[in-house]
């Protein structure tokens, strides 16, 4: 590791990398965070309330829709890895042949979750998280919006695994789901640790949004910038 002077600043950097550069957030910026955050915030308060008071969301229906959240949420983690990747290659048909690809194979998982909990919900907010980043990919992103980006790809995998793996140690207690309750929302619900006990996976999502809010919260102020070819 070395020091490396640039433009007046002084960044702490590995051999080879190349130097940090330090990025200060417009009020855009930060208000683009704020309400990335709250909705991550309000998407906690519904798995909260699903949990604890379900016949106040949707009619206790929710139960089984936060599980089917889930699921979706962790396509686009997946989904979003790769886009991100893709963001800082070169534009061509190679680039394009993988955008196709890659949509087509994460709309396909994306359908048989929407059709396995019979909602079309879902499948709106994926095609709507996944356009707005097809476009991203096509029209170009700042520096900053690349760190935000990887950002919310790695915070978003760990608290997603971390807190997956939990759930199946930690026993949690059923709220307000009460057997009868499920029975009429989620009839035909197989053995499955989620399905039988879904009060595992609406605290997962509490968490997982809950603490993905504080994440998105701060906007990075320094990234990297790729290294040429």
């Amino acid at each position: 590791m070395f020091f490396a002077m640039s433009t007046g600043r002084i960044s702490f950097v590995r051999a080879g990398l190349g130097p940090e550069e330090t990025l200060q957030p417009t009020a855009g910026d930060w208000f683009n965070c704020l309400w990335s955050a709250g909705s991550c915030w309000v998407m906690a308060g519904s798995f909260i309330t699903a949990w604890w008071w379900p016949a106040k969301i949707d009619d206790g229906r929710w139960v089984k829709l936060g599980v089917g959240v889930l699921l979706l949420e962790f396509i686009l983690i997946h989904s979003g890895a790769f886009l991100n990747h893709l963001m800082v290659q070169r534009a061509g048909w190679d680039r394009t042949k993988a955008l196709i690809g890659l949509t087509l194979f994460y709309t396909l998982f994306a359908l048989g979750i929407a059709l396995g909990f019979k909602s079309w919900w879902l499948l709106g907010t994926f095609a709507l998280v996944m356009s707005a980043r097809l476009r991203a990919v096509f029209a170009g992103v700042t520096a900053l919006d690349r760190a935000v980006a990887q950002r919310r790809v790695a915070a978003s995998a760990l608290l997603f695994l971390g807190l997956t793996f939990a759930s199946i140690a930690i026993r949690m207690p059923p709220g307000g789901i009460t057997p009868e309750l499920l029975s009429e929302v989620w009839p035909d619900r197989k053995s499955g640790l989620w399905e039988m006990r879904p009060q595992q996976a609406l605290a997962v999502g509490a968490g997982y949004f809950l603490a993905l809010g504080f994440v998105e919260l701060r906007p990075p102020r320094k990234w990297r910038p790729p290294l040429s070819n």
